[in-house]
């Protein structure tokens, strides 16, 4: 078992994992602070633990925030704007197809 603990201080990310399969994101936004529209080539998931998130694809936009998660595809577009101070972890994983 490995534990990782995340900074309290952050200005706004640091990457807890990195590997060539996985990158554990810690992000932290103040209140009105938004993350450009953006893509990566993994499978994401977005973990609020604190705030409440505006987060949109080009298809559609939810509010988000803890207890409520967004996943998605490898390359689709999204943006995020934290409506209070949020802080929330991104998982990004390339996963095995499924057969």
């Amino acid at each position: 078992m490995q534990v990782y603990t995340g900074q309290t201080d952050i200005k706004l990310f640091e990457n807890l994992i990195e590997t060539p399969s996985q990158v554990v994101t810690h992000l932290v936004l103040a209140a009105g602070e938004a993350t450009p529209a953006h893509f990566v080539n993994y499978d994401v998931i977005v973990v609020p633990i604190k705030g409440q998130l505006t987060f949109a694809t080009t298809e559609q936009t939810a509010t988000i925030y803890p207890g409520k998660i967004v996943q998605l595809r490898p390359n689709e577009t999204h943006q995020l704007t934290a409506q209070v101070d949020s802080e929330l972890m991104v998982i990004k994983s390339v996963l095995k197809p499924v057969d």
